[in-house]
């Protein structure tokens, strides 16, 4: 009966529901929209950048004078539950064949069996190297382009993305090509991978045992926090964008409630008639929330699938990632919150309206 009531209700003032029906849409889509940009952006960063999190780098400290590792720094390393993996570097002009061009740029010497464990999905031999992506694109190289390094040609043979582990603009040899062209020089960086993430914190402190036991003698940066770090302000920026749509939806509840408080108004002698016949203050409350959940149920499901749909527009072709559990999510609060924002807004016009005296009503021209 409420509900047949409150559907009649709505239907005599249509273009006053619909517009209200409007904030809700808008409102609710606003902050699902925005949480579901902010969970994408979220995703979106961990597919790239969730592989670095297994990784602990272990740089020389530079203030206190140190600026390289030995074989025994190395050693001394073995003794934990990880891999360790240790890395020359330099800096050097290369010649790429075909285009004319000298480029300076940053190489790296790795053992090839240690290249395995970087997940950087290139293998490379004593006749190859491998470059980043950065390198690639600004110079137009592909895999099978020849690179000249102190006159000694290779052959590029894979492109890996640039990460925490490596910078930009950079190319990989083995170590033992490396030292033909360097000669045996010391260690710049030492990455461990820590197949378990679990024991990243137990490993950080292990190495620093080890390494700054009299003093500090290098930096310890565990990639895991970097994220943890980056999903945090992310976080915290969905949150804000989520507040600003939560202003679109308290702006739609003061419409919603201008629909009720009008009603009242327009009904008064409907609400006379209804109280003389019977009815009592706590059905007239009931009708009208009634009205405000019909309301904010059919604006929250339409403004919830709006979201859905430019969320997957938004996140797919522009943060070039996928939907998941997390837009579920998102919509959800959304419709929690436009019912909720519905139901609230029509309280007060819901009690008034209990309160018109009858007889008072029932004169109301």
């Amino acid at each position: 009966m409420y509900f047949e009531l409150a559907k009649r209700n709505l239907k005599r003032n249509l273009l006053r529901s619909i517009l209200a029906l409007l904030g809700i849409i808008i409102g609710v889509a606003a902050i699902s929209s925005l949480g579901i940009l902010g969970g994408g952006l979220k995703q979106g960063i961990m597919e790239n950048l969730g592989s670095i999190s297994n990784y602990i780098i272990v740089f020389p400290n530079y203030q206190n004078g140190y600026t390289s590792f030995d074989k025994k720094d190395v050693e001394k390393l073995r003794v934990l539950n990880c891999e360790v993996i240790p890395i020359y570097a330099t800096s050097d002009f290369v010649y790429i064949k075909g285009k004319n061009r000298r480029i300076y740029t940053n190489i790296f010497g790795i053992d090839k069996d240690d290249i395995n464990y970087l997940n950087l999905k290139v293998k490379i031999s004593d006749t190859s190297a491998a470059v980043d992506t950065f390198f690639s694109k600004a110079n137009e190289i592909n895999i099978g382009n020849q690179l000249v390094i102190k006159n000694i040609s290779f052959r590029v043979s894979g492109i890996y993305n640039s990460t925490y582990l490596f910078p930009d603009n950079s190319l990989i040899l083995t170590a033992k090509t490396y030292k033909r062209l360097y000669g045996e020089k010391k260690y710049s960086r030492i990455i461990l991978y820590v197949r378990d993430i679990n024991n990243i914190d137990k490993i950080k402190k292990e190495t620093e045992r080890i390494l700054n036991k009299k003093e500090k003698k290098c930096i310890i940066i565990a990639l895991n926090s970097i994220l943890e770090a980056i999903n945090g302000v992310i976080t915290k920026v969905s949150y804000f964008l989520m507040g600003i749509g939560a202003i679109s939806l308290l702006v739609a509840g003061i419409g919603i409630g201008n629909v009720m408080l009008m009603s009242v108004v327009e009904r008064t002698k409907e609400i006379g008639v209804m109280r003389s016949i019977g009815a009592s203050k706590k059905d007239i409350i009931i009708l009208f929330l009634y009205e405000a959940l019909i309301l904010g149920i059919i604006g929250s499901l339409i403004g919830a699938f709006l979201s859905l749909f430019f969320g997957y527009l938004i996140v797919h072709y522009l943060l070039k990632t996928s939907l998941s559990y997390y837009a579920i999510i998102y919509m959800l609060i959304g419709i929690f919150f436009g019912i909720l924002t519905s139901l609230i807004s029509a309280l007060y016009p819901a009690y008034k309206a209990s309160k018109l005296d009858p007889i008072k009503a029932l004169r109301n021209e």
